[in-house]
């Protein structure tokens, strides 16, 4: 988002400045209203165009913290319904649905002006992002499943040292229970 210019309004007091938004955001009164307003509160003479100026930019910042809040709802909905799926997964989906949508909408004169050099980068980065995480998320999921290999195997051992007939029972009944699913030993 672009800096926000400073004109007359952003230099108006913070209790009438946020009087003038609530005006604005209302849409109860015209922009000759709010002008007067200003004149009534400050003795400031500002003009319905500057008003006009003023209103564009703060609902463009409105949308824009409004599509912001609601991507990030859309990511904890989907994280929600996906247990299994982290921060980083949900923004990759959101982002790559907002990315397609609007490629759908684009017009064959709207790819007139754009680089195809840019566009293949692009798509290229979003891919590499993509790989780098499914090999980090491999990666974790290795070293988690090696860890549980290792505690486990600590724990046979411990319980074959200390309670050998439990251990028997137990490692006949995993047999069992391989056998039964057609899996050999496990």
């Amino acid at each position: 988002m672009a800096n926000r210019s400073h004109g007359k309004i952003d230099k108006l007091r913070p209790e009438v400045k946020s009087e003038v938004e609530s005006m604005i955001t209302s849409n109860n009164f015209t922009y000759k209203e709010i002008v007067d307003y200003i004149r009534d509160s400050t003795g400031e003479m500002i003009s319905q165009a500057s008003v006009c100026r003023y209103a564009r930019r703060l609902c463009e910042s409105l949308d824009s913290i409004r599509f912001a809040q609601e991507t990030f709802r859309a990511i904890n909905d989907e994280i929600n319904r996906t247990p299994d799926m982290d921060t980083t997964e949900g923004i990759m989906r959101i982002v790559s649905h907002i990315l397609l949508t609007n490629i759908q909408r684009l017009s064959d004169e709207d790819f007139d002006d754009v680089d195809p050099l840019k566009l293949l980068k692009q798509a290229s980065d979003l891919i590499r992002v993509s790989a780098y995480k499914r090999g980090v998320d491999i990666k974790n999921k290795e070293l988690t499943e090696m860890g549980f290999d290792a505690i486990k195997q600590k724990a046979f051992v411990g319980v074959a040292k200390k309670y050998p007939e439990l251990y028997d029972k137990f490692s006949k009944a995993l047999d069992e229970l391989a056998s039964e699913e057609g899996g050999g030993s496990p």
